[in-house]
């Protein structure tokens, strides 16, 4: 009875996942109330959709048509790769691929990425992680938030502290107290690498080749090294989940200490992202444990509980305290301060004040499964399908497959009960799923093959041309298809100033004009749902000119200089902040700031008297993407930016 209700729900799974990337569900996002992150997700969803059955269709012919021309010898020749890859030590294996994946971040750090931040995201974890190594838990309040605030940090009565979990920061002050911010994300990716490899020999010890290739492929992954290179928390969350499991696996040889290792590891990954934390922590855990359990019974239970709280305990209490200290509950997090309880879970209006319903958590969900294919291992062919076909058709699924399909799975679950999705790095979201997802996605195609093989007839004889689609499509992806994704990233990477600074500097950044009127709100005191609402509603013009308490004969002259003052360029503030001094801590170099006019910038000029003002000087409206900006003097640069507009210009 057991049997037949487990093959059920696996084929149910299969067809599920089948459906999700073969049905265009994402045509439901092309709607108004989406917005506009709806309907880029519904065409980059409509595009990769039909890109990814043409690939497949070509890699199946091509791999007909060099089936039939090698005769078997394909088969044969994957055969003995794989024998020589199980030739391998386990241990020198897993730690050339630990240095393989640091080596290749560090090339999409400096080679792609320029050691930037590619999203906000990142720059915000980068300022918080910035006082952390300065030993503070956050700035103090700000005396004058009107140029520093920005999305994702909050201003509380006990200091300017970031709306994210601290897990993330804590592992990025890491690198910030050596000054290499980027080196965390080099260990990260290693670190996922290496402990992946170490696992999954435990885990499948029946598919040991099958552990190898999928532990390759989680190294050479453009979704995880764009994400470890981007500074982004996933990364971290992925190397976390293989030391957790890798801690748990050994654990479950009867050592004590390593249950104890395995709850401090799911204890991080809690306060990095708290609900994939809980989730995959307990799939880790107690799907690892499972057979241990049963053998042992309650006491060996208990016995491994107690160490995963001791283990985690003092991550837990950290956790609360640091959240009552900043939003006033042990169980409030950053995010709701920052945006309010629209930004939890379910089904509900967002912080855009947007509504967020079951078709729509589908219809998102089936855009990132669509993508996940093509980011993860830089191929179009439907990665997801594949593992959909192979759980129609397996006999029956090992331990092992049960708890990689239960870390790819449960993540896509919770991804489309929350309202926030986008496919920046791809479907960053299941980030920390992605080791699981390479695995599968190998011992799918290898499952597929053998399956064809066993068939016999005909069948069998396709079964060559499957394997030689599959390795097209990979060797496709890793060469060429995930490089060339990874570049097109590089177009979010903001300028490098020019100029050397010698005295300490007060270094202003022009951004648009509605972040301009944003940071000037989330001064006054407005949470960040209530600035992105307004924001959303109003023109700049009616903002501005209820800031400033203008009467309708001067405002339109105002708004006219304001949107004067952007036709040079501009540039987000964020990517900045974290390079340089920061607000409320003592420095000697650049103390980056909010260019908002001269008549307003003269405040904070006054209050940093023994730093020099200069401004970062766009260079025209038409630079292009990560270009050098001249660092000017303040002077030139109000005159650039803020000289007297034209007759005749038109105010949003």
């Amino acid at each position: 009875m057991k049997t037949a209700v487990a093959d059920g729900l696996r084929r149910l799974a299969g067809l599920v996942l089948i459906t999700a990337v073969a049905v265009p569900v994402f045509r439901i996002l092309d709607a108004p109330h989406t917005g506009v992150t709806g309907r880029l997700m519904a065409g980059t969803g409509e595009q990769q959709w039909r890109l990814g059955w043409v690939a497949l269709a070509a890699a199946l012919g091509a791999g007909l048509v060099l089936g039939a021309l090698l005769r078997g010898r394909a088969v044969r020749l994957f055969e003995r790769l794989g024998q020589a890859l199980d030739s391998f030590r386990r241990v020198p294996f897993a730690l050339a691929l630990g240095l393989l994946a640091s080596l290749l971040t560090v090339w999409v750090t400096f080679g792609i990425f320029k050691a930037q931040t590619v999203l906000i995201d990142a720059s915000v974890q980068l300022i918080q992680a910035g006082y952390f190594a300065a030993g503070r838990l956050a700035a103090p309040p700000l005396e004058l938030p009107e140029f520093w605030s920005i999305q994702f940090m909050v201003q509380t009565e006990a200091g300017w502290v970031s709306q994210y979990p601290p897990g993330q920061a804590l592992a990025l002050a890491v690198g910030v107290l050596v000054g290499a911010p980027w080196l965390s994300g080099v260990l990260a990716m290693g670190a996922t690498a290496l402990f992946t490899a170490l696992s999954m020999e435990r885990l499948l010890p029946e598919r040991r080749v099958g552990a190898r290739v999928g532990s390759i492929l989680v190294a050479v992954s453009p979704l995880l090294l764009g994400l470890a290179a981007g500074y982004m928390s996933h990364a971290t969350m992925a190397a976390l989940a293989a030391l957790a499991m890798y801690c748990a696996l050994r654990a479950d040889d009867g050592a004590w200490g390593w249950a104890v290792a395995t709850g401090a590891a799911v204890g991080w990954m809690v306060i990095t992202r708290p609900l994939t934390g809980l989730i995959i922590g307990v799939v880790v855990t107690i799907g690892v444990w499972s057979r241990g359990i049963r053998t042992g019974g309650s006491r060996a239970l208990l016995s491994r509980a107690a160490a995963l709280v001791a283990g985690g305990l003092p991550f837990a209490i950290g956790f609360g305290a640091f959240n009552r200290h900043f939003f006033g509950s042990p169980f409030r997090l950053g995010y709701e301060a920052a945006a309010g309880p629209n930004h939890g879970l379910g089904f509900h209006l967002d912080p855009w004040g947007r509504p967020y319903g079951v078709a729509d958590g589908l219809g998102y969900t089936s855009a990132e499964l669509v993508a996940l294919g093509r980011d993860l291992l830089g191929t179009p062919v439907p990665v997801v399908a594949l593992v959909g076909g192979y759980l129609l058709i397996a006999r029956r699924l090992s331990r092992g497959e049960r708890i990689l399909l239960a870390w790819a799975g449960l993540p896509v679950v919770a991804s489309a009960l929350y309202w926030h999705h986008d496919l920046v790095f791809g479907p960053r979201m299941l980030g920390e799923a992605a080791p699981a997802w390479c695995l599968l996605a190998v011992l799918a195609g290898i499952g597929l093959v053998d399956s064809m093989r066993r068939a016999g007839g005909r069948v069998a004889w396709a079964s060559e041309a499957m394997s030689v689609a599959l390795l097209l499509a990979l060797v496709y992806g890793v060469a060429y298809g995930g490089v060339t994704r990874l570049r097109r990233f590089a177009s979010r990477v903001g300028p490098e100033p020019v100029s050397q600074v010698v005295a300490p500097a007060l270094g202003f950044v022009h951004e648009p004009w509605s972040d301009r009127v944003g940071g000037r709100l989330a001064a006054r005191g407005l949470r960040l749902d209530s600035v992105r609402v307004l924001l959303s509603r109003y023109p700049p013009c009616v903002l501005q000119s209820e800031l400033d308490r203008l009467p309708v004969s001067e405002s339109l002259e105002t708004c006219r200089r304001e949107e004067a003052a952007d036709t040079r360029g501009v540039v987000g503030l964020s990517g900045f902040l974290w390079r340089g001094d920061l607000p409320g801590l003592p420095g000697a170099g650049v103390l980056w700031a909010r260019d908002l006019g001269p008549q307003l910038n003269a405040r904070l000029i006054e209050r940093y008297p023994d730093r020099v003002p200069l401004v970062l000087l766009p260079p025209g409206a038409e630079t292009a993407p990560g270009s050098e900006w001249p660092l000017v003097p303040y002077e030139e640069g109000m005159a650039a930016l803020w000289a007297e507009p034209r007759e005749g210009g038109a105010a949003r």
